[in-house]
């Protein structure tokens, strides 16, 4: 009884110490929440009545908030899932906050959107003090056990968190499944596959859970075995048909496979389940888009406009695309109508700005106004020029379409391997580029194109890395810096750049101008990539670099 008695005084005092935000549009119900939770001694206590409130109040960096008690449905604006879609997306919050959804709503639909998210929990309105503190202390106590592993993370020490979770796993607590789950994932991020296969595998041993054989499908797409993450993904969805998430990986591996007709049919059947993912939409569209299937597409992009404009997954990209789609269907005045609204969203954005340029472009070209189309065109390169390095993957090749669309071949043959070297090795891009040259029918074989430039790529990048094995550092810097004028986009050039610097002044000593280029490559690879694991690898070695010279 004494033992019991502590334990209900440890989770007491453990709610009372939290930090709370409660957001709902209801004055009534901020202030009935409040006071539940003023009964039970917590004493931080912020409200929010909105979704702009919520955002502002978490990423302000004076607050900290341990527990997100949050309405699904707060009005005009951002609703709780898009709030948990931000935070989550932003990583304002991490593993060890807990955030609960509340709703008076029950639909189908509903839940399912939300739930998609995975908030800690879910609460159906009215609820009793009793229910909301028994449901908060047991979420407090299974997250309080994960401190120290949200610290490293937010360090991208993916490898003291794992190292941090073993230790955990070790002393086999009530929530293992939980420090599992949790370690397969970040063994995922790392790029660790053995190790997060191994985890998977030996959790599928004891239990089969759906997430676990969810994790060992993702470990097989990332390895480049497609057939066997095919076949577990089927048969997951066989036994779990509402497990949405195994759809959207079955899909992927069907695009791999250049199955795209099935990975539509498998998007759609996810959409019915689901339809307010904004990013199962926009893919849903995309796949439609290039089975030449209009009227799914129209209807998907549609959707994701709508779901996006409290997103934070809201891009012009879907705008311009459901404008290219409706000059097909419905004619060029509603195809126009979309571009206004997507240079309302954006105002001042030159990425928004490009995309309208080139979907106009298509549009007047639907006309027959070739006139305008050309000077949407050159508008449309002039704001690619001004973009210089900003200008992604994406844009490059929309681009390159649009001139081809046009009759400038040998503009749009320059844009394409220009993409081919800032992406040389991002198989899925590139398999994107292919297409584009057979739709654009340059009289250019896909594949040759492609391996030309590659080959060309992995011969420059094998000659600097030589040159620094043997220590020939000033030619290996010289090498990969003018690589690096020619492909400022391509990762991998950006970060053995950073790498050879990072050599030569192990050898040479830290200075001001090398340690700045090192910050700018590995900025770069940032904004191409965040979760790139050999980018963390790169920020290790910049770590060690100045530890030793300190």
């Amino acid at each position: 009884m004494a033992g019991e008695a502590r334990a209900v005084n440890f989770r007491r005092n453990e709610l009372e110490s939290r930090s709370f935000l409660v957001v709902d549009d209801f004055g009534d119900m901020r202030s009935m929440v409040k006071n539940m939770l003023q009964s039970m001694g917590v004493q931080q206590i912020d409200l929010a009545r909105n979704g702009v409130e919520a955002i502002r109040a978490i990423e302000n960096p004076d607050n900290h908030y341990q527990v997100i008690l949050c309405d699904y449905n707060l009005g005009p604006g951002k609703n709780g899932q898009q709030i948990l879609e931000e935070v989550r997306h932003r990583e304002l919050i991490g593993v060890g906050t807990v955030f609960v959804m509340i709703t008076a709503e029950n639909t189908f639909e509903m839940v399912m959107g939300a739930v998609e998210y995975e908030p800690d929990s879910y609460m159906t309105k009215p609820f009793t003090k009793d229910l909301l503190r028994s449901r908060l202390e047991k979420l407090i106590a299974r997250k309080k056990d994960l401190e120290d592993v949200e610290r490293a993370m937010t360090r991208r020490d993916f490898e003291g968190a794992i190292r941090l979770l073993d230790a955990k796993i070790g002393t086999r607590p009530r929530n293992l499944a939980q420090l599992n789950k949790l370690k397969g994932e970040l063994a995922l991020r790392a790029g660790d596959h053995e190790r997060a296969e191994q985890v998977y595998r030996e959790v599928l041993e004891g239990r089969d859970l759906p997430w676990a054989r969810l994790g060992l499908g993702k470990v097989y797409y990332a390895s480049g075995r497609y057939q066997e993450a095919q076949a577990l993904f089927q048969q997951l969805l066989e036994q779990n048909p509402r497990l949405t998430a195994a759809y959207d990986w079955l899909a992927r591996t069907q695009q791999a496979l250049d199955a795209l007709p099935a990975a539509q049919q498998t998007l759609e059947q996810a959409v019915s389940l689901s339809p307010k993912a904004i990013l199962r939409q926009r893919a849903l569209g995309e796949l439609a888009l290039k089975n030449d299937d209009l009227e799914v597409a129209e209807r998907a992009f549609a959707e994701a406009v709508s779901l996006g404009r409290h997103s934070v997954y809201k891009t012009p990209r879907t705008y311009a695309d459901l404008a290219r789609i409706r000059v097909r269907t419905r004619g060029a005045k509603e195809a126009r109508k979309v571009l206004q609204g997507l240079q309302r969203e954006f105002p001042g954005d030159t990425e928004a700005s490009l995309h309208a340029a080139m979907a106009d472009s298509a549009i007047a070209m639907a006309q027959g106004d070739e006139a305008t189309a050309r000077a949407r065109l050159a508008e449309a390169r002039a704001l690619y020029r001004g973009m210089g390095d900003d200008a992604g993957a994406e844009l490059t090749l929309e681009l390159a379409r649009t001139c081809g669309a046009l009759g400038e071949t040998e503009r749009a043959k320059e844009l394409l391997q220009q993409a081919v070297r800032n992406n040389h090795a991002e198989e899925a891009f590139l398999r994107e580029v292919g297409s584009a040259l057979g739709d654009l029918g340059l009289g250019i074989d896909p594949e040759a194109f492609i391996s030309d430039i590659r080959r060309e790529i992995i011969r420059l990048n094998n000659e600097g890395v030589q040159l620094a094995r043997a220590g020939r550092l000033d030619q290996a810097v010289g090498l990969f810096e003018e690589a690096v004028k020619r492909m400022p986009g391509n990762k991998v050039v950006n970060l053995n750049t950073a790498r050879v610097l990072i050599m030569y002044m192990k050898r040479h000593g830290p200075d001001e101008e090398n340690l700045r280029r090192v910050r700018e490559l590995l900025a770069r690879v940032k904004g191409l990539d965040p979760e790139s694991q050999s980018l963390r690898k790169v920020h290790g070695m910049l770590r060690e670099l100045l530890e030793s010279a300190a």
